[in-house]
């Protein structure tokens, strides 16, 4: 972590997420989505086989079938790993996002270019911290040139957001006092 930080930087927070959330509000949406793209290339990859219709057909099919079984289960797992190798740091000038299925892939802002921390609070202190508004169920199904179709992401919204970290409204607190330079 040392290596990540900027000369005359100081760690002002760190933390990792105390619950790994699996669901989001999207996959309201997305599940019945994939259970019902899964079973229709099933269908008919079994239909081809069991018919002894072309390889070249069932090869194909093989595709569709691996991409339904990643929309039902596997990004799920994907998720899950990820989520437990996140790690969170603001520092006296940055945040810094070390997250993927490796926890070495590294998103990094400054804070003063970050709108105003806002915050959800659960019982025991812990929460969610995003960096303006958090998305609503609909930003992850907009598209853009530079960023694509987000639905299906482990991150689905382009908004900063430190999930479920322990202690929220402290790590606020401390980026928004590193915001305005105190």
């Amino acid at each position: 972590m040392e290596t990540d930080l900027l000369p005359g930087e100081g760690v002002l927070w760190e933390g990792r997420p105390v619950r790994h959330l699996l669901f989001r509000a999207t996959d309201v949406f997305l599940i019945p989505l994939s259970l019902v793209w899964c079973g229709i290339v099933v269908y008919w990859e079994a239909g081809i086989v069991l018919s002894g219709g072309p390889a070249l057909f069932a090869l194909w099919g093989l595709l569709f079938v691996l991409a339904g079984l990643y929309l039902v289960f596997a990004r799920f797992i994907i998720r899950a790993v990820a989520s437990r190798r996140t790690r969170y740091t603001i520092t006296t000038s940055r945040l810094l996002i070390h997250r993927g299925w490796s926890g070495t892939r590294l998103t990094t802002a400054y804070l003063t270019s970050l709108p105003p921390p806002v915050i959800t609070e659960q019982s025991d202190g812990s929460g969610n911290l995003a960096f303006g508004a958090f998305p609503g169920i609909t930003d992850a199904f907009t598209t853009d040139r530079r960023y694509g179709f987000r639905v299906w992401s482990a991150e689905p919204s382009r908004t900063l957001i430190l999930w479920s970290i322990p202690h929220v409204r402290l790590a606020r607190d401390l980026a928004t006092h590193a915001q305005h330079g105190a």
